[in-house]
């Protein structure tokens, strides 16, 4: 390690880490690109216990930015921020039981079309349609992701189908599920868009839209101040990033990285992601 990384370690200490997840099931997808995205309560408990036994301390989004971006390098204990994306139900279920038990501050980014029961989980609509063939599951994921273009249009082109309302409504969070977390006071609400579109392949009015309308919704449903802001998929551009911070968000999430550094300027920050072994 040479002189000056020596000296950006010592002058940025690490704060600690924000897991990125997304759903908390009994049992895992077996199709792998969607299994990834999932993680068991036991697993999830596991892992918190773990962390607490090693002398972390699990804190809101607004603790963990505030540590991160202080006027003072953060030299206490190692910080672990818990996020879930998109808004699927089972994180009412199976993870806000654990987040009670012990205590611990949690963020949901909502895609509001979720609650709303418009929500094209395309990805998931995929399980059902190619009959159970993970080869060709993990193969039609792969050219969704590299064709740069509107994820769910693409998916639904290729395999002539229509977006499954009754699964959104089926495996959605409730409006009413999420006001109840809120009152308890350790969920923090904040933006995953309206539509869950990959940013960077919509007009720069679309953008806007899905960044003002997601947080509008939120905050006039749930009565609470939105803040924070999650890219679906990670993917961006500065024109989008721009777009974010014009919105109003006071941070903005990514997946997947490391450790978050000590930085007075930091705005953007990556995620680590949880993977069942």
């Amino acid at each position: 390690m040479n002189i000056s990384r020596k000296l950006y370690n010592l002058t940025h200490p690490v704060v600690g880490e924000i897991w990125c997840l997304h759903r908390v099931l009994p049992m895992r997808s077996r199709f792998g690109n969607n299994r990834e995205l999932e993680v068991t309560p036991d697993f999830l408990e596991r892992a918190i216990n773990e962390n607490i036994a090693n002398g972390s301390r699990f804190v809101s989004t607004d603790e963990f930015m505030k540590a991160a971006t202080g006027r003072l390098p953060y030299f206490g204990k190692r910080l672990i921020n818990i996020t879930f994306d998109d808004g699927f139900g089972d994180i009412y279920h199976y993870a806000y039981p654990i987040m009670l038990k012990y205590r611990i501050p949690f963020t949901v980014y909502l895609t509001t079309d979720m609650p709303d029961g418009n929500a094209d989980l395309w990805w998931l609509q995929l399980e059902n349609l190619v009959n159970g063939d993970e080869g060709l599951f993990e193969d039609m994921v792969r050219r969704i992701y590299d064709s740069g273009q509107n994820m769910s249009k693409v998916m639904h082109r290729m395999t002539q189908s229509q977006p499954d309302l009754d699964l959104v409504k089926t495996l959605s969070l409730s409006w009413e599920q999420l006001g109840r977390m809120c009152s308890e006071g350790l969920c923090t609400i904040g933006s995953h868009t309206v539509s869950h579109p990959r940013l960077d392949s919509l007009s720069e009015n679309e953008v806007e839209r899905e960044l003002r309308v997601s947080k509008q919704r939120i905050e006039e449903v749930l009565n609470v101040e939105v803040k924070h802001f999650s890219f679906p998929y990670g993917f961006n551009n500065d024109a989008v990033m721009q777009a974010v911070w014009k919105a109003g968000y006071m941070s903005a999430v990514l997946g997947y990285g490391g450790s978050t550094r000590w930085n007075r300027s930091l705005k953007l920050f990556y995620r680590r992601c949880m993977v069942q072994e």
